[in-house]
């Protein structure tokens, strides 16, 4: 059988960096895991083809016996015009995913065949199915697969020169229980990972056909830290032996910085930057979402201890929790600063389908709308602490202030001064590099408005004078806030739409609540 699977173009977020994409001679910064995933699991006298549409149009007149379709929720719409487009032309039609896993209710009848939650089992029992002509309409598993059987995913079936990074997962789930999160609705709070040699063959593909930097995509790749250090110890040994030919990247809980061994085992094995989801500096906010995990310790001297290791920290960040007033935005600000974070994914409290959260909301009579899964253009809730105007306004100024030149140059400056060493170079310039410093220097400095060049320069310059070994560290993020500043600028015509609308929707105050109060 000839099989066609698609992953749908993402909307364009902080986390895209679309803007800045040409400056890395890329067309993505990764790839969605899932396809490739899915080719693994395919039997080998099947064609498959892989079809990202961040890197490549779609072709809608394949022929193929079966076309599939994944996506987030943040894919929705699209997803449903690729179903519709591919269905027209009588295609076979199949989709999972976690959109589809989350909210199956709004694809059963769009599609041929429906994948709720994880494949490793109903995909191949369904390829078995089909070939007898007893095929289902919909499959999900009984269980939560193991991963240990997992083969690797078709990496070789990927544009790998047209990506920024490679992606690989360790485990899914997460120990924790955090009232927002759907992470644990679909891969449930038991973490479940490979094993050590799985990963280690997987790191070793992207490795030989080209990858410089990997992405660990698990939510929380500490969920099982014995388990985690064991991998980071062969990693090491790896990367050592080979002088780190690759920059991890992963996502990690706070409490990553109550254990020394598994950030020196981090430092080891060559990881840069890691993402936490901190949400807050508030800690009854913390409380309220269920993020005990953040509220041990000080959160800025946490958050610079595992700088202090050589990693950059980037933060996820929400604001319009029950205890956020109107004080949070400033609040929120003045914490980045302190804490050196130059990257901030901060965006709007939104209640996702099967969450507690949206429980809770929905209860409550607080749901406004459905989600759209973008949490930086949309939040689905009716805040308790301020009005959804006040929300919006104090959301708008803050992503403004947060990637103000001067203060994205000041926090940025700290972090690159007081960051840790990095094991093998140290970020030196390596061979194979020095073209793409070179279109980022052209980028951000000699095809660009004066205060862009200045801000490069002074960032340069700064970084030159006091740590000159660092001077990959101030172009990179040079870059990085090109993107993230112009992205906000998008953003920000986008809320003032919003804001707008919710003026012209909000009734004056009456004469009564306007009056002085009498003695």
């Amino acid at each position: 059988m000839k099989i066609y699977l698609v992953t749908p173009k993402n909307p364009e977020s902080f986390w895209t960096y679309d803007r800045i994409l040409p400056s890395l001679g890329k067309d993505c910064i990764f790839p969605n895991l899932s396809m490739p995933t899915v080719a693994g699991l395919t039997p080998p006298e099947n064609e498959i083809i892989l079809c990202d549409e961040n890197v490549e149009d779609i072709d809608f007149d394949v022929e193929a016996d079966i076309v599939g379709v994944t996506g987030y929720i943040v894919h929705k719409q699209r997803m449903l015009e690729i179903i519709t487009a591919f269905r027209a032309r009588g295609r076979f039609v199949v989709v999972g995913g976690p959109y589809a896993s989350l909210c199956p209710e709004d694809l059963r009848g769009l599609c041929d065949v429906l994948f709720v939650d994880e494949a490793e089992e109903t995909w191949p029992l369904f390829l078995r199915d089909l070939a007898t002509g007893t095929w289902q309409a919909e499959y999900r598993p009984e269980e939560k697969p193991a991963l240990t059987d997992s083969p690797t995913p078709r990496f070789d079936l990927l544009p790998v020169d047209r990506y920024h990074a490679m992606t690989i997962q360790f485990a899914r789930g997460c120990p924790f229980n955090c009232e927002f999160c759907d992470i644990i609705v679909v891969y449930g709070r038991r973490p479940r990972v490979k094993s050590v040699p799985q990963v280690m063959a997987e790191i070793e593909e992207c490795h030989r056909l080209g990858a410089t930097q990997v992405f660990l995509v698990d939510d929380n790749f500490i969920g099982n830290k014995k388990l985690a250090k064991d991998l980071l110890r062969e990693i090491a040994v790896w990367s050592a032996a080979r002088d780190y030919p690759i920059y991890f990247n992963t996502e990690v809980s706070l409490n990553v910085a109550q254990d020394d061994e598994l950030l020196e085992l981090l430092q080891a094995a060559h990881f840069t930057t890691i993402f936490i989801g901190i949400e807050s500096p508030r800690k009854a906010s913390l409380k309220e979402t269920n993020k005990t995990q953040n509220m041990r310790g000080d959160l800025v001297e946490n958050v610079r201890k595992i700088q202090s290791y050589g990693m950059q920290v980037q933060a996820g960040m929400i604001v319009g929790f029950d205890n956020d007033d109107l004080s949070i935005f400033e609040e929120q600000l003045r914490f980045i600063q302190d804490a050196r974070i130059p990257v901030s994914m901060t965006g709007m409290l939104q209640a996702m389908p099967k969450t507690p959260l949206h429980a809770r909301m929905a209860k409550e009579g607080r749901l406004d709308a459905d989600s759209k899964g973008d949490q930086f253009v949309f939040s689905n809730i009716l805040p308790k602490a301020m009005s959804r105007l006040e929300l919006y306004k104090g959301y708008r100024e803050l992503i403004a202030n947060l990637y103000d030149f001067r203060n994205f140059r000041r926090r940025t400056l700290d972090f690159i001064l007081h960051r840790g060493r990095q094991v093998g170079q140290d970020l030196q310039v390596r061979k194979g590099e020095l073209r793409l410093l070179m279109r980022v220097l052209r980028d951000t400095i000699l095809i660009t408005n004066p205060r862009r060049a200045w801000f490069t320069l002074s960032l340069i310059g700064a970084t030159l004078l006091r740590k000159p070994g660092r001077l990959a560290d101030a172009v990179s993020f040079a870059i990085v806030h090109k993107g993230l500043y112009e992205y906000m600028r998008a953003l920000d015509r986008h809320l003032e739409r919003v804001i707008q609308e919710l003026e012209a929707s909000t009734p004056p105050p009456t004469r009564a609540a306007i009056a002085p109060a009498r003695a």
